[in-house]
């Protein structure tokens, strides 16, 4: 057994097999239970955590996934090598409180307080005065591609690139200043890819493409691409870059709209499977 955590929870759990059981079992606002994965946000000494907690796989869960051809993702050990790979990328991420593998496995993050994901602010701007908008788009989208840029090079891949999946502090948008600084954060990393080199363009395009599919439907224009790609490539010759790499960002959009087309489909099969026989 494993067991490490940061000295404010020291205080509350032993790093031993009682603290293990103890915090596979914590008691807290349940966000997510399903099969293999239990979300908790809990509270100690005025402190709040989040802890994701993964039973200990069965035989035949480890088959079905190697007999799709697929690596199993089944404990939380991915979440928190992804944390530490980003911070070491100088990616901006979920601050590590803790870590244990045993009869299963969990990661311990602090809790990111009065957040917002992108998403939810992307919806939110739709309110606001269109220039306050626009300045806003002008502020995120460069530290979109920054992140992925320094995500990619070091090796990265998060596999669930999308909006929801970046956070911000919240608060009142009307009132934001363009000198105000807007800090980002990267969430939700079980089931991040590392690795000793570049990421492959294969998983370049995975990401990517997640990551302007779930941007459809926000109001972004061939301007905010064109200012994603710059921040992407980076460096002066951004633009040259950017040409001998045109096939690569053509597979980018195919593949978010192989997303759409996929989200449409399995829309119109709910649809079809909710509609009265009669």
């Amino acid at each position: 057994m494993f067991i490490e955590l940061c000295p404010h929870l020291q205080a509350y759990f032993s790093q031993d097999t009682r603290g293990f059981a103890e915090l596979m079992a914590v008691d807290g606002y349940v966000f997510r239970d399903v099969k293999g994965r239990r979300t908790v946000r809990f509270e100690r000494g005025g402190k709040r955590y989040f802890i994701k907690s993964h039973p200990r796989p069965s035989l035949s869960e480890w088959l079905k996934c190697l007999l799709s051809l697929k690596w199993p993702v089944l404990g939380a050990e991915p979440e928190w090598r992804g944390i530490q790979a980003l911070e070491t990328a100088g990616v901006a991420t979920m601050t590590l409180a803790g870590r244990g593998r045993g009869a299963g496995s969990f990661v311990i993050t602090e809790a990111f307080e009065n957040s917002v994901s992108l998403e939810e602010l992307l919806e939110q701007s739709a309110a606001l005065p269109i220039t306050l908008r626009n300045r806003l788009k002008r502020a995120l989208i460069p530290q979109l591609g920054a992140i992925a840029r320094k995500m990619h090079a070091a090796g990265v891949n998060h596999r669930d690139f999308y909006l929801c999946h970046f956070l911000t502090r919240d608060r009142d948008w009307a009132q934001w200043h363009p000198s105000d600084p807007i800090s980002l954060v990267v969430i939700d990393l079980h089931r991040v890819q590392i690795r000793r080199r570049p990421t492959p363009a294969r998983w370049r395009i995975k990401d990517l493409g997640a990551l302007a599919y779930s941007a459809f439907g926000s109001q972004f224009t061939v301007c905010d691409a064109v200012r994603f790609i710059r921040a992407y490539h980076g460096g002066d010759d951004w633009k040259a870059r950017y040409r001998a790499s045109r096939p690569f960002w053509f597979r980018v959009t195919a593949r978010a709209l192989g997303f759409q087309r996929e989200w449409d489909r399995k829309q119109m099969q709910h649809a079809l499977d909710e509609m009265d026989p009669a």
